[in-house]
C-alpha cells in the first residue's frame, strides 16, 4: 500500500506591507495563509511559518502574485525535502464585503 501524507496550515494570519496601491506601501495589513505541503522528510511546519512571516517582512512584496513566486521558490530552496507545495494569501481587510487573493501550485 502507497500512503502521502500532507502536512496542512490554516487560517495563519500575519500582517505584513504588501500592494500597489500607497497606503499598503505604508501601513501593514492583515494576511491570512493557508498552506499544504507533501514532502520526503520531516519539515516543521512551526519553521515553515516563521520562515514565511519573515520573508514576506523582508521583501515588502507588491503584489500577492509576485509574493507566491518569490515564495515558493524559496521554500524549496530551504526546504530541500519538498515535494509539492500549495499556498494560498488572503488579503483579509481591504475589502468590507470580500476576501482576495492568489494561491500557487507547486511541484519541484
Amino acid at each position: 500500500m502507497s500512503q502521502k501524507i500532507t502536512t496542512l496550515i490554516k487560517d495563519h494570519e500575519f500582517e505584513t506591507i504588501i500592494g500597489m496601491l500607497d497606503f499598503e506601501r505604508t501601513t501593514p495589513q492583515k494576511v491570512r495563509m493557508n498552506a499544504s505541503f507533501c514532502s520526503s522528510g520531516f519539515i516543521d511546519y512551526v519553521s515553515v511559518i516563521e520562515f514565511i512571516e519573515k520573508f514576506y517582512n523582508e521583501r515588502k512584496f507588491k503584489s500577492v502574485e509576485e509574493s507566491l513566486e518569490a515564495t515558493s521558490k524559496a521554500l524549496k530552496e530551504n526546504f530541500k525535502d519538498l515535494i509539492s507545495l500549495n499556498l494560498e494569501i488572503l488579503k483579509i481587510e481591504i475589502l468590507k464585503n470580500a476576501t482576495v487573493g492568489a494561491k500557487i501550485e507547486s511541484v519541484y
